[in-house]
């Protein structure tokens, strides 16, 4: 396996790298830990929760 340099791709290409190489546990970890970083929505109603889910489904 080639030393492919994580930080350079983006969060796509760290998925797709992480779905096609699962033995790649340094990728797996660092894919996790720019998950774990992004803001966490909460919604307390289900009409949040749907307008949340239609905004992130147009973008």
């Amino acid at each position: 396996m080639s030393n492919p340099d994580y930080q350079a791709m983006t969060d796509e290409q760290l998925r797709d790298w992480v779905r096609y190489h699962p033995q790649d546990t340094e990728a797996f970890h660092l894919l996790m830990d720019r998950l774990d970083q992004r803001p966490k929505v909460i919604t307390h109603t289900d009409e949040e929760f749907e307008a949340e889910l239609r905004k992130r489904l147009a973008s």
